[in-house]
């Protein structure tokens, strides 16, 4: 079986976050089971810039996965090469998966799939949540309406989790929505070098402190993730644990200017500390050895970074506005309304938890998330697709 992914970035433009890597460990994953091969017909697109990478032809990954880098032409907007030359990679696939929705690569796939008849799969990634259509809310809707809507009964649907089915199933109520989570390579994040807190915290900003709680949160600095909600609530915490502290690791997106003035407002420049971005075996560590991560994001339709905290080992507070409830169940974490009471309350709960346990509860409910298992989930889904599209 022949698998063309379509989405307008592709690793390594890490600068888009979370989805890149998620979308980079599917298709290796997939690409790793019989009969099945995968090829990404992206653009170099990497924000402001563009990638270093081989243009307009296939890249190996591995023997059965490739990439194909269209050039950009309007960086971020259309690629001339890609509208001319993406029908072949179309063609001569059995089944197309879009991972966009507000992206010129989007109509033109249609097209061709529709020509070609192709089975298609769209990943809106969080696009329809409610905040997010808010956003530019004349423009997206012009979008679905003129652009995606004419293609309602050719496409189904991929969401991360029941809620952003949810989202999906208000805009298209007689669609199919296949529910497939996000996955996480366990073995890099099972493997945590253990520090001391004087060593964390001279490792991560550059002092030697013994806190009695490091607190943690990791995103890109936007607004959509409550930063702001998190820094308040942790004043709260500050009245119980007088000498916490709490580090936020991330990539500025605008948002970093904003919370600096937080932070001086109550006075928390000995007590917050933003990180910068941390990768690899730094962000394994940066998660396993905290005692608590939050993070109180508007809307997540799924969040790789809370996995990623619980395969690490750190119980987490999520809001309700992501899929994560189901840390209440497995009793390695809080599911709670993004409010200042609400989250600082979770987390004062959670600090008072046994850490030994609450790392073998975050472990335990992260191995459901393995690759592995969401690859062959995926491999069902496309199969099942080729077979009823009679490809």
């Amino acid at each position: 079986m022949k698998i063309n992914l379509i989405i307008p970035s592709f690793y390594p433009a890490t600068v888009y976050g979370g989805p890149i890597f998620s979308t980079l460990h599917a298709c290796k994953s997939l690409s790793e089971l019989d009969d099945v091969e995968v090829y990404v017909s992206t653009t170099n697109a990497n924000r402001d810039s563009r990638l270093d990478v081989e243009k307009n032809n296939w890249v190996k990954f591995n023997d059965h996965f490739f990439v194909k880098y269209y050039n950009e032409t309007l960086i971020g907007k259309f690629s001339l090469s890609f509208f001319l030359n993406v029908w072949k990679d179309i063609k001569s696939s059995n089944i197309v998966h879009l991972q966009s929705i507000f992206s010129t690569p989007t109509p033109i796939a249609l097209i061709y799939t529709l020509i070609f008849r192709k089975p298609v799969l769209i990943s809106p990634r969080g696009s329809f949540c409610e905040w997010c259509l808010a956003q530019g809310s004349r423009f997206k809707k012009l979008w679905i309406k003129l652009i995606v809507n004419p293609f309602g009964s050719h496409i189904s649907w991929h969401a991360t989790s029941e809620a952003e089915k949810e989202d999906i199933l208000k805009l298209y109520p007689m669609s199919n929505v296949y529910v497939v989570p996000n996955g996480i390579d366990l073995n890099s994040f099972f493997h945590v070098n253990y520090l001391t807190k004087n060593m964390y915290t001279n490792k991560y900003i550059g002092k030697e402190l013994e806190p009695s709680k490091i607190i943690i949160s990791m995103g890109r600095l936007h607004k959509i993730k409550r930063f702001d909600i998190l820094i308040k609530s942790f004043v709260e915490i500050l009245k119980t644990h007088s000498d916490s502290i709490l580090l936020i690791a991330g990539k500025d997106t605008g948002e970093k200017e904003n919370l600096d003035a937080l932070v001086k407002e109550y006075n928390l420049k000995n007590s917050v500390y933003f990180v910068g971005e941390v990768s690899n075996q730094d962000k394994v560590d940066f998660l396993g050895n905290a005692d608590l991560f939050v993070l109180s994001s508007e809307s997540e339709n799924f969040g790789n970074v809370y996995i990623e905290s619980l395969a690490a080992g750190t119980p987490i507070v999520a809001s309700t506005g992501t899929p994560w409830k189901e840390v209440e169940s497995a009793e390695c974490g809080k599911w709670v309304e993004n409010s200042i009471r609400e989250t600082s309350k979770a987390m004062l709960v959670m600090l008072e938890k046994d850490r030994g346990e609450m790392r073998v509860n975050a472990r335990k409910l992260a191995q459901k998330y393995d690759w592995k298992n969401i690859a062959k989930q995926f491999e069902n889904i496309f199969r099942e697709m080729v077979m009823n599209k009679g490809g």
